[in-house]
């Protein structure tokens, strides 16, 4: 009766999180989702031939989604579902290790702080590759804690064609498992095999990088900067959302980050393991990455959402070392930040994503002006890729245009684009901010 009953708490913990991931999943698509949906419509030979060469990702996802998108479609919804799918194993998982690690009422604690994080509910529901990688490295962490070798090795060439910072998790292993390396070592086997063949399509993405490097859109890809450095523990109990009042952001934001560190610094009874485990999986990919960005960025916090699941389970072992009204006043809080901050995400459309499909919708069969011949994947999607004009090529035939003005700082710092409108006699109407897709109208 017991185990059935831990069981259903355990299912019960999915399903929320599965309820969680499922509101607001049909907001519009953001320009690299659109991007997701394009690749996924591509023939199988131009996405390795041109598509790839000139990305900044492994094939895998993509290539899942094509097959998925031939079979249940390319909509927002459908689009997103794999991604919850993975969310919702990767609850499982976090389940699953800490109770190998510590005991069933953590590995409780730390599923229900999984499923309703803020930051795992919005990747959850993207449509990239961020929720599958996150994933496969917690199966990957569990794998390597069962010490199931070949199952690990299978994995962890799928996890490499699925992300190349997720690879970041692979010394942890070696720190932890010298006393199997000749297993470990093994098991990488196939590991080594898949990247020297795909070491030529990486090299020619690595180059393409490097080509922007120095430049505006070089810099937002992930510097390092101690912003960025305390994004990650920011974001990690936050997620996505922020406030107009930076003040009381950064108070809340500090407040709960040491509510955080001093449950994580706690320590528990450990089954045979060391706190070491769940340490190295935090804090060495991020330190490994803050090193490559002296020469990469690649420092954005987005990209360790597979050091999550590390920090919920050593938040969750602090908590079960609390006793009495402490404890519950601790989990209780850390839970009403988790909802609160998912809430904002989930009901508020401040918080979601560039809204390209009202704009789409705005825009109607009006003339698109772009500044360069980029960005234009969400208003391909949404089925304006035949009315956007790079606007070299604009005479100024149209009676109506509207003009992208979407990260024009980064491609067209000069302001080329607009001045070009104004002399040919289009005048300003309105504009239009949709979620940080602007636009704006021109009347001649």
């Amino acid at each position: 009766m017991k185990k059935i009953l831990l069981k259903n708490r355990l299912l019960l913990t999915l399903f929320v999180g599965l309820l969680l991931r499922l509101i607001s999943i049909d907001q519009s698509l953001w320009l690299d989702e659109a991007t997701t949906a394009l690749a996924a419509k591509m023939p199988l030979a131009d996405i390795f031939t041109k598509f790839l060469p000139g990305d900044f990702h492994p094939p895998l996802y993509y290539l899942l989604m094509k097959g998925w998108g031939s079979l249940f479609g390319l909509s927002e919804i459908s689009l997103r579902t794999p991604s919850v799918i993975f969310g919702i194993l990767t609850i499982y998982f976090i389940y699953l290790i800490a109770k190998k690690i510590f005991d069933t009422k953590t590995a409780r604690i730390a599923s229900i702080l999984a499923a309703t994080s803020g930051l795992l509910i919005y990747y959850s529901q993207e449509a990239r590759m961020y929720s599958l990688a996150a994933f496969l490295a917690t199966l990957l962490f569990y794998l390597f804690l069962e010490k199931k070798w070949v199952l690990f090795s299978i994995f962890l060439p799928i996890l490499a064609m699925t992300d190349y910072v997720s690879l970041l998790i692979i010394p942890v292993f070696w720190l932890l498992g010298y006393k199997d390396w000749k297993k470990l070592a093994l098991a990488h086997i196939p590991l080594f095999i898949i990247l020297i063949a795909w070491l030529p399509t990486f090299l020619s993405q690595l180059s393409g990088g490097f080509s922007v490097q120095g430049s505006a859109w070089w810099n937002l890809l992930g510097t390092i900067s101690l912003k960025n450095i305390a994004l990650i523990p920011v974001k990690f109990i936050f997620g996505r959302i922020s406030f107009n009042n930076k003040i009381l952001y950064g108070a809340v934001s500090l407040a709960s980050a040491f509510l955080y560190a001093f449950l994580l610094t706690l320590r528990r009874p450990l089954k045979g393991f060391s706190h070491k485990v769940l340490w190295a999986w935090l804090i060495v990919p991020i330190l490994l990455s803050i090193l490559i960005s002296i020469k990469i960025p690649i420092l954005y916090y987005f990209r360790f959402l597979f050091c999550l699941p590390a920090f919920y389970i050593l938040a969750a072992g602090g908590l079960t070392s609390l006793k009495g009204k402490t404890f519950w006043i601790f989990l209780s809080t850390a839970i009403l930040i988790n909802i609160a901050s998912s809430s904002l995400y989930l009901f508020n459309p401040k918080f979601q994503r560039e809204n390209w499909r009202a704009v789409a919708e705005a825009v109607g069969a009006d003339a698109i002006i772009y500044p360069s011949n980029s960005q234009k994947e969400a208003l391909t999607y949404y089925q304006k890729g035949g009315q956007i004009v790079y606007f070299q090529n604009f005479s100024g035939e149209p009676r109506v245009v509207w003009l992208s003005r979407y990260v024009w700082q980064i491609f067209d710092s000069k302001d080329m684009a607009r001045i070009k409108i104004e002399n040919l006699g289009y005048n300003k109407v309105q504009e239009l901010n949709l979620n940080g897709v602007e636009f704006w109208k021109y009347i001649k």
